[in-house]
């Protein structure tokens, strides 16, 4: 609801927060309500639409249009926001979402999860992904024997 986002974003900027994640399967109209509030108050805003994993969609059998992903891109960027979250496991994807918000000049920087427990492979979301990206692991680090081993190994996929 495009009303409550006043108040969550208040309450962000208050606690001390400079940046929210916003997934906007509420619609267009909150999207871009949130977005506003977001920036009125000077917070960074980071947008995602596709998830890493399955029957998220309608075509995997999920409940989501899949047109309605791009949407959620598209939108953002067109109030100037340069900040995405991509599926890290889908390559295919990401260099489609980048082209779309290339085309309408954005630049897009790209922060991925979906990476090893997820199957996602750091090396190929990179060259889909271009220059301007961040890749998150959780598990794949967390979860390993020798976690300084584990980040060093996923580093060097860069």
């Amino acid at each position: 609801m495009p009303d409550t986002g006043k108040n969550f974003i208040y309450i962000c900027k208050e606690a001390g927060i400079d940046a929210i994640i916003l997934f906007p399967q509420a619609g267009p109209g909150t999207e871009r309500a949130w977005i506003e509030y977001a920036l009125e108050e000077n917070l960074g805003v980071i947008v995602g639409g596709l998830m890493t994993h399955p029957k998220y969609v309608r075509s995997e059998g999920g409940f989501l249009a899949d047109e309605a992903i791009m949407e959620m891109y598209l939108n953002a960027a067109d109030q100037g926001i340069t900040d995405f979250v991509v599926p890290g496991n889908k390559p295919d994807e990401i260099m489609r979402i980048r082209k779309a918000l290339e085309q309408k000049g954005i630049s897009p920087t790209f922060y991925a999860p979906g990476f090893v427990a997820q199957g996602g492979e750091i090396t190929k979301a990179a060259r889909a992904a271009g220059n301007n990206w961040h890749a998150i692991v959780g598990r794949g680090i967390y979860k390993a024997k020798d976690i300084r081993k584990a980040a060093l190994e996923l580093t060097s996929k860069l």
